[in-house]
């Protein structure tokens, strides 16, 4: 295996020729980038050769072109998709942009107005989008707040719209659809708040739901567990036409990190199911992860694409667990190409029920802790959390591959996986407390834990890692190949290209204009008028910048798209969007007093392992309250409430060992007001819990 440093930078010396987009071929006049992985297998590869190792260094920005949408909880995640010179983007809070794909200029606008505050939306893991899908002349986007809507192609005008789910019962939306045959592919978010997942097809042409699959299945969990048993298809998946196979992947099981309530194997969590294009009925599943107790989601897009083994051209599927490892399977039965070892794992405390073996494939990153700080206790992978805090590799967040998507060549035969690296998690779980994460940290939180990023590629035809790219932080960008090339981002808003083949960094570049942010995007490579471009939203991730202490992925609203220099142009073309901003309906501040003033009404909390102690108090309508809030946990904590008249909250949060009082009126009338973490605008991390107001 090769292991490039990131600060390797080749030394090219290149003379910028007028190539055709394909050496030695046509020259084709345009390339399109239909779907959310250029194809419905998602390879995300782009058979062009216009930009190429010899002349990658000289890529310069052609067109800027930002959103104007971003605050501190925002990510820039979403999917460039380029059909006929047009390019469709969507911003954090579910506008949608048509470009000029050669330019970057503004042909119309699609503002969601109708949607409430975003603060009220159950939204795990920040306020983004991951795109939109094109198809039969319409945009589609689903929204945060549960709404599929689709728009005119061509102006943006409403076509229709129906509503996927209930926002108010903690379901939200952030994947880009899939389109396909006049069906429109949307699952879920909301494990996290123990909602069941689904994916369900919509007809293109009046928005009715053609079918629905439910991923949490009785029979394999116990009692009715199953009802609440997350397993939400939060990614895009994947489709085989010949087949006429729709492919989705799985989170994890619900409750997270506590098993206690749901013994059994929990089909069909952090799995990969083929399901039948046209009716959503089961045809196979393979599950990564059995009864999950780490937060093991199996949500990185797949790539489709025939491997050639033992003299065989197999149609197979490549997919990237969150627990590390790399499976090939046999797309037609879901019968792994490469072996996968049933291994035996740890089975105590018996309070979790943990499922006694677990599947291991290709490894893409380290599986255990190398080096544990002093006053912890390390455990082999696969160790149930328990009552005492184990620190484990590979963690739950950004340790293994995320949400970026990986790419495939079929010229190198080689998966490209931003694999998230090595940053162990101090798991921690007890049998009562089912509302909860669990964890107590990560680095920078763990003092004395250090993190760095993996990017990978593997070797299709040997099963092996045949070059590996360390970066500083965890690599959670989505990767895109191009001829020769392979392009990928860093955290720190670095964007690269190395050689596909050998994994030779030969271009690196890193804006320091105002409002391009971290690489945390998934770019696209395209061919307008016969010019190349590859595109890269430049936002950073509010994930990855909350798991590192708010000290990487830089905020950004910018989408940027490269070219080699023509002769005589100037510097890129900028364009600022004016969308209508959509309300945050964030809590006010209030700062933290240290003594309750006389005659209110003290309320005790508690805020650790990512989860307030109590999660529910009761106080008198009309009454002055003063909560003690003190962070005894690893992570900063604060608190917020919701009240009539719009939520409140502390000003600053606290730091683990330090406490204070939060003061505000409860309302006159009486009901169940819910409080929650103020830090995360997503309400994620910390389930929130509720204040019960009873009359006086």
């Amino acid at each position: 295996m090769k292991v490039i440093a990131s600060a390797m930078v080749a030394l090219i010396v290149a003379i910028v020729v007028a190539l055709p987009v394909h050496a030695g071929g046509p020259s084709p006049t345009n390339f399109d980038w239909p779907y959310y992985g250029n194809d419905l297998g998602g390879m995300r590869y782009q058979n062009v050769d216009q930009i190429n190792p010899s002349n990658v260094a000289q890529l310069t920005p052609a067109w800027i072109f930002h959103t104007t949408v971003m605050n501190k909880m925002t990510s820039f995640e979403s999917q460039p998709i380029v059909v006929d010179g047009t390019m469709y983007v969507a911003s954090p809070h579910d506008h949608v942009f048509a470009l000029d794909a050669a330019t970057g200029a503004l042909k119309w606008t699609y503002s969601p107005t109708d949607m409430p505050p975003i603060f009220q939306l159950a939204l795990c893991c920040g306020q983004t989008t991951r795109g939109v899908a094109v198809g039969d002349g319409k945009v589609f986007i689903a929204r945060m707040d549960d709404v599929l809507v689709a728009l005119d192609a061509a102006t943006g005008r409403l076509a229709w719209e129906t509503r996927v789910a209930d926002w108010h019962e903690k379901y939200a939306e952030n994947m880009a659809p899939q389109y396909v045959d006049g069906k429109v592919l949307v699952g879920s978010s909301g494990g996290e708040y123990q909602k069941r997942g689904f994916i369900g097809a919509y007809d293109t042409a009046s928005g009715r739901q053609l079918w629905r699959f439910y991923t949490a299945q009785p029979g394999t969990w116990g009692g009715d567990a199953w009802k609440n048993g997350g397993g939400d298809v939060w990614t895009t998946p994947e489709v085989d036409p010949k087949l006429g196979l729709v492919y989705a992947h799985t989170g994890n099981a619900a409750p997270d990190i506590n098993g206690s309530r749901r013994p059994g194997q929990d089909l069909y969590t952090d799995s990969i199911v083929a399901l039948d294009l046209n009716s959503g009925t089961l045809r196979w599943y393979y599950q990564e992860v059995h009864h999950d107790l780490w937060d093991y989601d199996a949500g990185q897009p797949a790539q489709l694409y025939t491997l050639v083994r033992n003299g065989r051209s197999i149609p197979v599927i490549g997919h990237a667990s969150k627990d590390g490892y790399y499976f090939i399977l046999d797309r037609r039965t879901g019968k792994p190409v490469y072996p996968v070892k049933e291994v035996s794992v740890p089975t105590t405390p018996a309070w979790q029920h943990p499922w006694p073996t677990q599947p291991e494939s290709i490894p893409l990153i380290p599986m255990t802790v190398t080096s544990t700080p002093p006053g912890l206790t390390s455990a082999p992978m696969w160790t149930p959390p328990q009552e005492t805090p184990l620190l484990e590799q590979v963690g739950a967040e950004m340790s293994g591959p995320e949400w970026a998507p990986g790419a495939y060549s079929p010229r190198t035969h080689y998966a490209y996986i931003p694999a998230g690296g090595y940053s162990p998690w101090l798991y921690h779980a007890t049998p009562t407390e089912v509302n909860s994460y669990g964890s107590t940290g990560s680095p920078p939180a763990v003092p004395g834990l250090t993190s760095y990023g993996l990017f990978d590629a593997v070797n299709t035809a040997t099963g092996k890692i045949a070059w590996q790219t360390r970066v500083p932080d965890v690599a959670v960008s989505g990767a895109v190949v191009a001829g020769d090339l392979v392009f990928w981002g860093e955290d720190d808003g670095t964007f690269l290209a190395q050689d596909a083949q050998t994994g030779t960094i030969l271009w690196r570049y890193r804006s320091t204009l105002a409002g391009v942010g971290g690489a945390n995007g998934s770019g696209a490579v395209y061919v307008v008028h016969g010019r190349e471009y590859v595109v890269m939203a430049f936002g950073g991730s509010s994930h990855v910048r909350g798991d590192t202490g708010m000290t990487t992925s830089p905020l950004g609203d910018a989408l940027v798209a490269y070219a080699l220099p023509q002769a005589g142009a100037g510097g890129p073309h900028v364009v600022v969007a004016q969308p209508i901003q959509i309300p945050v309906g964030a809590p006010a501040a209030v700062g933290g007093v240290s003594r309750p003033p006389a005659g209110t009404m003290v309320i005790e909390i508690t805020t650790r392992d990512l989860n307030y102690y109590p999660h529910r108090f009761t106080v008198r309508a009309g009454v002055q309250v003063a909560v003690h809030l003190v962070d005894d946990g690893l992570l900063p904590a604060s608190f917020a409430v919701n009240l009539p008249t719009g939520a409140v909250g502390l000003s600053r949060p606290l730091m683990p060992g330090q406490g204070t009082y939060f003061v505000f009126t409860a309302p006159r009338q009486p009901g169940a007001y819910e409080f929650f973490d103020a830090i995360q605008a997503d309400k994620g991390y910390t389930p929130p819990g509720i204040m019960q107001v009873v009359p006086r």
